[in-house]
């Protein structure tokens, strides 16, 4: 520094450390996806069904007209995007879907350490709770298999509370209203925001208004989009009227959620349930001593206020683990925040910082276990589903239930509209038939498929008529090709 050179601004300093810092994150979370080399997985499940949407938009598919969804459609769009972008550029559309959701985890890890930096953590702390988000199974498995809606929803619900964090409404509300267009519960996500908006003063009622307005913007192009293409009535069936049917029927008791829950927490590896009452302790052990030291680690408010309203969602309808994706950024907050806390009642900030991180990389390094590393690659699984194709013509119908998988492979639309029928979709889709199922059967008569594929958890009175039905018409073989190997597919082939 020269002679009568004002000394650097510290505040300056500081935020030049932060995007140092963020951009590590990023740079040390992509090289962390790319070491699982995802262009090679296969496709698989739940996931791969959204591939499968996303795909067939980008060629012309409507969502809800064309193929049934309960949820909201973002995701699909969002992949449907890439999957364009990238086929015009001579790119597997898979790939390219699967790359822009690469890039959401790897940038979710930035926008947490950004939360926590602008509500006041210390800096080790934040950099500790971002590497804990991949260190969160959930997380880095989801991101992993492609266009899963949870994987944007938790992505745009972050950046909604950083607007709000940074006090920004309106960038904050339509972040927030993007996130719900993802999926339904991202709402939580909103409400975080806009709690954190409030709490930080903003209070002017014209201003509270407009930022319900905008957080409804983008629900509001998306309904003109689908009335423009004929499908706003299926819209309000699908996602709405299905949904709540669905909850009051079928969803699990607080007991069975508590127990689902439980599955999907002791499916974590060893370091992490070894962390996480650690975590938990280190933050109510600095509380208790908050009198006696300068700053203790406190969880942003945001990512309080989503995670509890989420957690309770939970009790309405939990599955199983992609529903525990949202609560990433709560269990990523309480992991990393509170070992640092922890470590440093004994320890430098600096010490601290270091060891939380150290320990929080071997939590996220994987394990041996097939959600890591599939058992085929996405080559073999191609060549295999190619092969049950053979003998197919271009234009020959085939239709699938929860074989997503098949249609990817094989550049096929599905010869319905209906990619899964269990957990009661079979009743809503015989609800749209004046004679309900048979009316449905006398459907699938009338244009007969080349061949149907079933797989997974259909069961129930309307899959054993289905049964029947196709055991006069089809012959009938169950064949094992990646993912469905516990549950094979039954291959049915009309009779010539």
């Amino acid at each position: 520094m020269l002679c009568g050179d004002p000394p650097p601004d510290p505040a300056v300093k500081s935020r030049q450390l932060d995007l140092a810092l963020a951009a590590a994150i990023f740079v040390a979370a992509a090289g962390f996806f790319a070491s699982f080399q995802p262009w090679t997985r296969p496709v698989i499940l739940d996931a791969a069904t959204w591939d499968y949407m996303a795909i067939e938009t980008s060629r012309g598919l409507i969502p809800y007209r064309d193929v049934f969804i309960h949820k909201t459609p973002g995701s699909a769009l969002l992949g449907a995007a890439a999957a364009w972008v990238g086929s015009a550029l001579g790119f597997e559309p898979v790939f390219s879907a699967h790359t822009l959701f690469l890039f959401f985890g790897a940038l979710a890890p930035v926008l947490l350490f950004a939360i926590c930096r602008r509500a006041g953590i210390e800096r080790g702390a934040a950099v500790a709770a971002a590497i804990a988000l991949l260190a969160y199974d959930e997380w880095s498995v989801a991101a992993l298999e492609g266009c899963r809606p949870k994987v944007p929803t938790t992505l745009f619900g972050l950046a909604a509370m950083l607007a709000a964090e940074r006090g920004r409404a309106i960038p904050a509300s339509l972040f927030g209203g993007i996130s719900v267009l993802c999926w339904q519960p991202g709402v939580a996500f909103l409400v975080g925001a806009w709690v954190t908006l409030v709490r930080n003063g903003e209070r002017r009622v014209p201003r509270l208004l407009g930022m319900a307005l905008v957080s409804l913007i983008p629900a509001a192009l998306l309904l003109g989009w689908l009335a423009a293409h004929g499908a706003l009535d299926d819209f309000i069936d699908q996602a709405v009227l299905f949904n709540l049917h669905y909850i009051e029927d079928k969803a699990r008791t607080p007991l069975g959620t508590l127990k689902a829950l439980a599955r999907s927490i002791g499916d974590w590896n060893d370091l992490e349930l070894l962390l996480a009452p650690a975590a938990t302790a280190g933050l109510w052990l600095t509380r208790r001593g908050s009198h006696v030291r300068k700053a203790v680690p406190r969880l942003p408010r945001s990512i309080v206020v989503s995670g509890c309203l989420y957690g309770a969602m939970t009790f309405v309808s939990y599955q199983s683990w992609p529903d525990a994706i949202l609560l990433g950024p709560i269990v990523a907050s309480v992991l990393g925040i509170g070992l640092y806390s922890l470590l440093s009642l004994r320890l430098a900030a600096t010490t601290a910082a270091a060891v939380a991180t150290l320990v929080l990389t071997l939590a996220a390094i994987p394990d041996t276990r097939p959600k890591f590393h599939p058992v085929v690659d996405f080559a073999t699984q191609r060549e295999r589903y190619r092969e049950l194709a053979a003998g197919l013509g271009p234009d020959d119908r085939v239709i699938g239930v929860s074989v997503p998988e098949f249609f990817i492979h094989t550049s096929r639309r599905n010869g319905w509209k209906w990619p899964y029928l269990w957990f009661g979709v079979d009743e809503f889709a015989a609800a749209e038939y004046e004679n309900g199922f048979e009316g449905l059967l006398s459907d699938l008569e009338a244009d007969p498929p080349a061949m149907m594929l079933v797989a997974r958890l259909w069961a129930g009175p309307q899959r054993g008529r289905f049964e029947e039905w196709a055991a006069e018409r089809y012959n009938v073989r169950t064949v094992k090709i990646f993912p469905h190997f516990r549950r094979p597919l039954r291959v049915y082939r009309l009779r010539s």
